[in-house]
């Protein structure tokens, strides 16, 4: 994705800047926008687990888990660990911005 602002609203990313990513499905008809999960995939629905899957997140309220599919995490965290709702309140984390040189 490219995200296009004008430099004097945005300012110049460098190392130490530090940014929440987080991709999500959309639709348009609940409130958030957000398409949502349900226990298992359905149309206009993520599902939480395929069907017959045996992992304790699939024994979790569907609308308790986290309406991301893919988040941008720091080094040395996984995106399973950061959107597992079984380790309780879900909090997608900064990933700092590194040093880059450029020749």
């Amino acid at each position: 994705m490219t995200v296009a602002l004008p430099r004097t609203a945005f300012g110049t990313p460098g190392p130490g800047w530090r940014f929440a990513v987080v991709l999500t499905g959309q639709d348009r008809f609940s409130a958030d926008q957000a398409r949502g999960f349900a226990a298992t995939p359905q149309p206009y629905q993520f599902g939480v687990c395929a069907e017959g899957g045996t992992s304790p997140l699939c024994a979790v309220d569907p609308g308790s888990v986290p309406k991301a599919l893919d988040v941008l995490v720091p080094d040395g965290q996984s995106q399973a660990d950061v959107l597992n709702p079984l380790a309780g309140p879900v909090t997608v984390p900064a990933a700092t911005v590194p040093a880059v040189t450029v020749p």
